[in-house]
């Protein structure tokens, strides 16, 4: 299972990236290049932030939903899954 979700991750993230760097070099703005987590869940992040209020953790998730691309994510999502599944055995 976790085996399936990192691959998937993995590939979502590829994707996602490899079409923002195109979007990029080609310089359009489409839905690819700007997108991040703050944009699929502005109001979701935005209660994170109120409700923990300390400024070390709040950078922290300020990095995370508005710095990092969602390829990004993604791929360290992916990876994150994969090494799981390297140590839990599928019964």
């Amino acid at each position: 299972m976790f085996s399936k979700l990192g691959i998937f991750s993995i590939l979502a993230g590829c994707f996602v990236g490899l079409f923002s760097m195109i979007s990029k070099f080609m310089s359009t703005d489409n839905i690819w290049v700007g997108l991040t987590l703050s944009s699929l869940s502005e109001d979701f992040a935005q209660s994170i932030v109120n409700l923990v209020s300390v400024q070390s953790v709040q950078n922290a998730l300020d990095t995370l939903f508005y710095e990092i691309p969602l390829g990004g994510v993604l791929l360290g999502l992916g990876v994150f899954f994969f090494v799981i599944a390297i140590f839990i055995k599928e019964h």
